[in-house]
């Protein structure tokens, strides 16, 4: 795509593996960018553990292996790959080739490791393709990662390039609606073979790393269709997961000669094993071994929790993720027993999946059973703004959410509460939470409206009691206007049973009338079903060009007509959501 107008397409998982230990001469100290030579020692990875809290649409945040759902480490669709984003893990490269300039030369000058290319290389043909191996797909059947990969994982992403056929079909068909990834791949049709083109891409990307890497000899005669990473439990005094990777192979010995060559001038190798016709990697030999031994008796995809997951999910597309929050948190030793003890079983797992016209990624996820959501039907209100909305967002039980964020809030704050809460009614005349309460509602939604020829026109309408809204919006229209200089317009509308609030009379009077958002084709597109809903939101990105130039332009932003989040509640703790980008 062009640099300057990318889609805000889902970005794919980014693939974990192997990651080297690197450090300097003893004696050393680390070399700091922007000084001589700072590209002849790489760094030791970055060590970190995951967010504390409840489970996270996407994944584990850090830690381990990332996978990102519509959040972060993965590549863009037609976006040219590099190797901060292909890199194993999610995280940037910390390895040769990469970063600033240091300061000083090694004694004897070694070549740069190629442990890091290749399995970037691996991750970009098994990522960036996502189905494009569309000539290409010959492994029919067989194992997935999960049936290789220990049972033990507390994390997991899979590649799957040779799904359906409907799918792969319906990939090609939907990046060929973007100009930029056409010209940029030299798209052709439904037959083209992405990998060798993608490769490509990464090969002249990478300068020197892969120079001496050649697909169709190294690669192409064993590399198969599917790939996975799992994040493992560290050995006692860890904090980090440890990454194993393990890649389809169509050729056992093909893949051993392909990879000593690779790492022919590593000093230190990672280790490699094989079974059931995947090849795995991780940092030495002894952990390989010992993840193919664990996954004979118990491999991931015979986890209760996962399968649960991965059933709920159905379909899993081109790429899937999960991850079990409980787990990821107690490693880091930062969350006490009574925060563990409130996450329950709070595991999310995610998919990715095509169809000519739209991806969707799709997540369901278990967390707090305390979490209570009244009267779900955030859809009503919001397919009931103007048909004119350029984008919108609506809530619904915001009420007794409230009640239930409190009381956690109480029991974590403590003491400490009461003072707070007291001084910000001291200085705001807010009353909390019961202001908060009215202000949400039943319902909420928000929208703005692309005809803006006299100003924003944006609006809020609530479904809650008007004669307690309000002196609410008052006290806030009061604050907005001692505290501020801006001359924002602020009008309302009421009714029995709904309350706006608008910068104009006019927006304010034709929000609280209704309008049919929800019988627009743009609408019904991006959000098919938005029945039970608790949270949706919603963007007409040919209604939003009138509104900022950021939306129009591009001829890649051009190809994309609407998009749309919608997230339910499906039982005591229990959700799921779906993002879905449509184009034209």
């Amino acid at each position: 795509m062009s640099d300057q107008n990318q889609p805000p397409a889902p970005q794919y998982p980014g693939a974990g593996g192997p990651q080297p230990q690197y450090g300097p001469p003893q004696g050393q100290q680390w070399p700091q960018q922007g000084q001589p030579n700072a590209q002849q020692y790489p760094r030791q990875p970055q060590q970190g553990g995951p967010q504390q809290g409840g489970p996270q649409y996407g994944g584990p945040q850090q830690g381990g292996p990332q996978y990102g759902g519509p959040q972060q480490g993965g590549q863009q669709y037609g976006q040219q790959a590099s190797y901060e984003q292909l890199h194993v893990g999610g995280q940037p490269p910390q390895g040769p080739g990469f970063g600033g300039q240091q300061q000083w030369q090694p004694e004897p000058k070694k070549k740069r490791g190629k442990v890091i290319p290749i399995v970037a290389a691996l991750a970009m043909v098994l990522v960036l393709a996502g189905g494009g191996i569309f000539a290409y797909g010959k492994l029919n059947g067989g194992k997935q990662p999960a049936e290789v990969l220990p049972g033990s994982a507390v994390a997991y992403a899979r590649v799957d390039l040779n799904p359906s056929a409907g799918q792969k079909v319906a990939a090609i068909r939907f990046l060929l609606k973007f100009p930029s990834v056409k010209d940029r791949l030299g798209l052709s049709g439904e037959q083209d073979d992405l990998r060798q083109k993608l490769f490509d891409l990464v090969k002249k990307s990478a300068g020197s790393d892969l120079a001496d890497v050649d697909f169709d000899k190294d690669i192409k005669p064993w590399l198969g269709d599917r790939a996975g990473v799992a994040a493992l439990p560290p050995a006692d005094g860890d904090r980090e997961p440890v990454p194993v990777l393990a890649v389809q192979v169509k050729n056992q010995d093909a893949a051993n000669k392909g990879m000593d060559k690779l790492l022919a001038n590593e000093d230190k190798k990672p280790g490699r094993a094989f079974s059931d016709g995947y090849m795995l990697l991780s940092k030495d030999q002894a952990t390989v071994d010992s993840a193919v031994s664990a996954a004979k008796d118990s491999p991931l995809s015979k986890n209760a929790k996962f399968s649960a997951d991965m059933d709920k999910l159905g379909e899993q597309g081109f790429v899937s993720a999960w991850a079990d929050a409980k787990s990821l948190a107690s490693i880091t030793g930062k969350v006490d027993s009574s925060q563990l003890a409130g996450l329950g079983d709070a595991t999310t797992a995610l998919a990715l999946r095509f169809d000519a016209s739209y991806v969707e990624l799709k997540g369901v996820g278990n967390s707090d059973k305390s979490v209570k959501v009244n009267g779900a039907d955030a859809g009503d209100l919001i397919s009931k703004l103007p048909d004119t909305t350029a984008g919108a967002i609506a809530l619904s039980g915001g009420d007794s959410l409230i009640d239930t964020a409190w009381k956690q809030l109480q029991q974590a704050g403590g003491e400490n509460l009461t003072p707070m809460i007291d001084k910000i009614k001291q200085e705001t005349g807010l009353t909390l939470p019961d202001d908060l309460k009215t202000l949400l509602g039943k319902n909420v939604a928000i929208g703005i409206d692309k005809n803006s020829e006299q100003g924003p026109k944006i609006a809020a309408r609530m479904e809650t009691d008007p004669a307690k809204a309000e002196p609410v919006v008052q006290k806030l229209t009061s604050l907005l206007r001692e505290r501020s200089s801006a001359n924002i317009p602020i009008e309302t509308a009421k009714d029995d049973k709904s309350y706006v609030v608008a910068t104009s009379k006019e927006y304010a009077e034709q929000v609280l009338k209704g309008g049919n958002l929800g019988q627009s084709e743009n609408f019904k597109q991006a959000l098919p079903d938005t029945k039970g809903a608790v949270l949706i939101g919603y963007v007409d990105f040919e209604a939003a060009r009138s509104i900022s130039e950021r939306f129009g332009g591009g001829k890649d932003v051009d190809a994309l007509r609407s998009a749309g989040i919608v997230a339910r509640s499906t039982g005591d703790g229990q959700a799921e959501f779906s993002l879905r980008v449509v184009a034209k």
